[in-house]
C-alpha cells in the first residue's frame, strides 16, 4: 500500500515520519516535492544516494513528477508499504493529483493550536533550526513578537489549506485518517494508524530502526514563547481561545504524555474508571 501524510510545517510531521519508520513493514520518506533546497529527502541507503543518482532523481522530479513519484513509491527495500509527506505550496498541481488518487491512502496531520504552530515557525525562522534530535542539547529559544495582523493572515492560509484538502477528499468519497498533533505521542493511535496504512499493528515499532528520533523543541507554555505575552493573552481572551495558551501531548494513560511540560493552563490527569455518568 502507498500513503501520503498531508500536513503543514511545524505540525510534528518529522516526528511522525520517524516513528513510523521504526515499523518493519513501513518505508516512509520526507518531503519529496520540496524544491527549496537542492536535496532529496528520501531515506534510501547512502550507497543508493550518490551525487549522480540524486541529480538524476531531481532532474526526473522537475521533468516528469508523476514518473518521479512512481519511482519513489516503487523503492521499498523489502517493506510492504511506502509513503511520504507533503506540504502546501511544494507543488500544488501534484498535490491536487495526489489528493484525487484513490490508490494513495491519505493521512491528514493537523495541529489545532494554530498559535503554537505560528510561534514555532517564528522561532525556527529566527534560529534556523527546524528540528531537534533526541540527545542533542536544546538551545535557548529566542522570544518572538506577536503581531495580530500577521497571525490572522497565517491562520487564514493554514486553515484554508486543510479545509480545502478535506473537502476534496469528502467530495470524492475517500476515507482518510485524521491525526492530531496533540496525540502524536500516543502509542495506541500510532498502532491504529499503522493498521489504516495496511501494516500489522501488533508488530513493534523499534526505536533503533527509526531514521530520526525527534523531540519537542519549544515550551508547552505558548505564551512564554512571546516577548509580548500580555497582548497575546488579551487576543486569545477576546476570541475565546485561552486554551491555546498551553499545548501538551495527551495520553490515554491519563495526563500528559512522556516528555511534555505542564504549563500554566494545567491538564486533566485523572483516569475515568466509570463512564456511566457520561453516557
Amino acid at each position: 500500500m502507498h500513503f501520503v501524510i498531508i500536513c503543514a510545517p511545524r505540525t510534528g510531521s518529522s516526528y511522525l515520519v520517524g516513528v513510523l519508520s521504526g515499523h518493519p513493514e513501513l518505508f516512509v520518506n520526507g518531503n519529496i516535492f520540496d524544491t527549496r533546497k537542492k536535496r532529496l529527502p528520501v531515506f534510501w541507503p547512502n550507497e543508493d544516494l550518490t551525487s549522480g543518482a540524486t541529480s538524476e532523481l531531481l532532474e526526473l522530479r522537475g521533468r516528469d513528477p508523476e514518473s518521479f513519484l512512481q519511482r519513489i513509491l516503487s523503492t521499498n527495500y523489502g517493506r510492504e508499504h511506502v509513503g511520504f509527506k507533503m506540504f502546501n505550496g511544494e507543488n500544488n498541481e501534484i498535490l491536487g493529483r495526489i489528493v484525487a488518487d484513490q490508490n494513495l491512502r491519505k493521512i491528514v496531520l493537523y495541529r489545532h493550536n494554530v498559535l503554537a504552530n505560528f510561534s514555532s515557525a517564528l522561532v525556527a525562522g529566527k534560529t534556523g533550526k527546524y528540528d531537534l534530535k533526541e540527545g542533542e542539547e536544546m538551545p535557548a529559544a529566542p522570544k518572538v513578537r506577536f503581531d495580530e495582523s500577521k497571525f490572522e493572515r497565517f491562520e487564514k492560509r493554514y486553515t484554508s489549506f486543510f479545509r480545502s484538502v478535506i473537502e476534496r477528499l469528502n467530495d470524492s468519497g475517500q476515507m482518510f485518517y485524521y491525526f492530531d498533533y496533540e496525540h502524536i505521542g500516543e502509542p495506541r493511535l500510532i498502532q491504529n494508524l499503522v493498521s489504516f496504512i495496511g501494516g500489522n499493528s501488533t508488530r513493534s515499532i523499534l526505536k533503533d530502526k527509526q531514521y530520526k528520533r525527534q523531540v519537542k523543541q519549544n515550551s508547552s507554555n505558548i505564551l512564554s514563547r512571546f516577548s509580548n505575552p500580555k497582548e497575546v493573552k488579551s487576543f486569545l481572551r477576546d476570541r475565546s481561545l485561552l486554551h491555546w495558551a498551553h499545548e501538551g501531548e495527551l495520553s490515554f494513560e491519563g495526563g500528559l504524555a512522556s516528555g511534555s511540560e505542564v504549563g500554566t493552563a494545567g491538564a486533566v490527569t485523572s483516569e475515568i474508571d466509570d463512564l456511566s455518568e457520561y453516557v
